[in-house]
């Protein structure tokens, strides 16, 4: 059985990622990572903050949708229904 390189995928929420086998676990990357990388607001894959998408489309990866956020303060953001605390 041959294994693919990597594979698109959309989740059922909307969000979308490439997901690929290394040859002992599967790894995935979502694109909205993916673009705000390429779009230099992430510095790299590796950049520990959240990528935002500011009006909420999960699919909607343009550079003015996105944002980066420190992860506590986007989970705060999140749990608060959009509400700065």
């Amino acid at each position: 059985m041959r294994i693919p390189i990597a594979r698109f995928e959309t989740r059922r929420d909307g969000y979308e990622r490439w997901r690929s086998w290394d040859g002992e676990r599967e790894r995935y990357v979502y694109v909205h990572r993916l673009a705000a990388v390429a779009w230099g607001i992430l510095d790299g894959l590796d950049d520990p903050r959240h990528v935002h998408h500011v009006n909420g489309v999960e699919w909607l990866n343009s550079e003015d949708n996105l944002e980066a956020r420190d992860p506590v303060d986007h989970g705060d953001y999140h749990l608060n229904g959009g509400a700065v605390s």
